[in-house]
């Protein structure tokens, strides 16, 4: 009798023990999740580029939330608030911010199969590294920083 009762408290503490580590595993991928939507803001804030005004907004901070700005030049061209942006880049944006949404997705199991994260993770962050490096600058450096931890 009492050897059942030390093997029903070993079950217990296993299954607690595994309960526990299946609730950390399913907030480390709300955490992988919620920074890839910020990756994802990186990418799609190419479309919409501050002005000269907000760039002093929260004392300058926001220009670091926000990497692309009124007259960002690069290899690709320059992004100006009045006639717009290089539509290369506005490709490569677009294309980055999908694959990033949908390797959120694909870690939440929201429409997007799991097995797919990796290779959309990979693809989603070697495109916005290029990005990023063609207008390279100071902004840029944070989100460089997500993209070679994805990577």
């Amino acid at each position: 009798m009492a050897r059942e009762h030390r093997a029903d408290r070993a079950y217990r503490a296993t299954a607690a023990a595994n309960t526990l580590s299946a609730h950390e595993g399913e907030w480390m991928r709300w955490l992988f999740a919620a920074f890839l939507v910020l990756q994802a803001h990186f990418a799609a804030s190419y479309l919409v580029s501050l002005d000269v005004r907000p760039e002093g907004e929260f004392g300058g901070l926001l220009r670091w939330a926000w990497p692309w700005a009124d007259g960002d030049g690069g290899r690709l061209g320059t992004v100006t608030t009045s006639s717009g942006f290089p539509v290369t880049g506005f490709f490569i944006a677009v294309t980055v911010a999908a694959h990033v949404v949908l390797v959120a997705l694909a870690m939440l199991g929201i429409w997007v199969p799991f097995a797919w994260w990796w290779i959309l993770a990979i693809g989603g962050a070697a495109m916005s590294l290029f990005l990023m490096v063609m207008f390279f600058g100071p902004t840029k450096l944070l989100p460089i920083a997500g993209d070679l931890v994805v990577l």
